[in-house]
């Protein structure tokens, strides 16, 4: 993995910037709020369109010399712009796709992981299908736009995704790791429900059963703390193991209070001196994500003495308590 201050700027390739006018700016709510999450995830396969590395995001428009790529959405005809948006979040992508997505949901990154390996025409090994995390911090306005925001504005169904267009620099900004060297690890045995075979071919119903268990609210054992631990450090290093340990805690309901989840990452944040006060998180009705909400507060609470600034990030909404 390549080093790199996580408050570094990226430099910025072919990138195309969403630029909205300031009258469509009002219309896009996350958008104008800056409240780009500052973890974000792509689950990448061998039959995945574009191109995806830990040091570049390329589009198919990009990758195909002889294609017309689009311009930003936001300085081409409506209709257009809304073609565009439809055909990339169902799955249409053409030549002139210009979008790459990212999600904010681990829970939804990992079933996908699973839903590619069953239902691919190539059946690709799950050592083949690989997992990225970005640290979105240091990249320009207009690097991302919430899906949210551009079905509103255009009108289009929603899947949950965070999408840039154009090629983007993610040097030293991301880590990546497979989906088999998770689960050797054991995500399976921290999150039994993920390895249910029969369930791997469906995708945004079975993502929505497992946020059902955030229903109940059962105790989190040491077992689950440590296997949560082991899991991320064997994954990534440095500054990625404590939110991407976080993460995989939240894919369940846990207490907010819990002594051991605190304790633990705390030991660990100090270590590496991590700074959650700077970190932007986008709830938005995902439960994992308030999940993750709720712990790095706990760990931050246990380091700091004190809640995460309201003024940094508002955690208001998100009912911590």
């Amino acid at each position: 993995m390549a080093s790199a201050s996580s408050e570094s700027v990226p430099t910025v390739a072919t990138q195309t910037l969403f630029r909205p006018n300031p009258f469509q700016k009002l219309q896009l709510k996350s958008f104008a709020s800056h409240s780009v999450p500052t973890y974000l995830f792509r689950l990448v396969a061998p039959d995945t369109v574009g191109s995806t590395t830990t040091s570049t995001v390329t589009p198919r428009a990009l990758i195909n010399s002889e294609s017309d790529h689009p311009e930003d959405i936001f300085r081409i005809d409506p209709k257009e712009a809304a073609t565009l948006v439809y055909e990339h979040l169902d799955w249409k992508c053409e030549d002139r796709c210009n979008f790459m997505s990212w999600t904010s949901s681990l829970l939804f990154a990992l079933q996908y992981g699973l839903y590619r390996h069953a239902k691919d025409k190539s059946k690709p090994d799950l050592n083949e299908i690989r997992l990225f995390i970005l640290d979105t911090r240091g990249f320009p306005e207009g690097t991302f736009i919430k899906d949210l925001d551009i079905i509103d504005f255009f009108k289009t169904p929603t899947n949950d995704l965070n999408i840039l267009s154009g090629e983007l620099d993610i040097q030293g900004k991301c880590a990546t790791v497979s989906m088999q060297r998770m689960i050797d690890l054991g995500l399976f045995e921290l999150y039994p429900r993920l390895g249910n075979q029969d369930k791997w071919t469906r995708l945004a119903i079975r993502v929505l059963e497992l946020r059902e268990d955030f229903a109940h609210l059962p105790s989190t054992t040491p077992f689950e703390v440590h296997t949560a631990i082991e899991i991320a450090q064997g994954c990534f290093t440095g500054r990625w193991a404590v939110p991407f340990a976080a993460m995989l805690l939240a894919l369940k309901p846990r207490d907010s209070t819990d002594a051991e989840i605190a304790a633990r990452l705390s030991e660990i944040s100090l270590r590496e001196g991590m700074d959650f006060q700077k970190i932007q998180i986008d709830v938005d009705g995902l439960p994992e994500v308030g999940q993750f909400v709720r712990i790095v507060n706990g760990v931050h609470r246990e380091t700091q003495g004190s809640d995460i600034s309201l003024l940094i990030n508002p955690f208001t909404r998100f009912g911590i308590v």
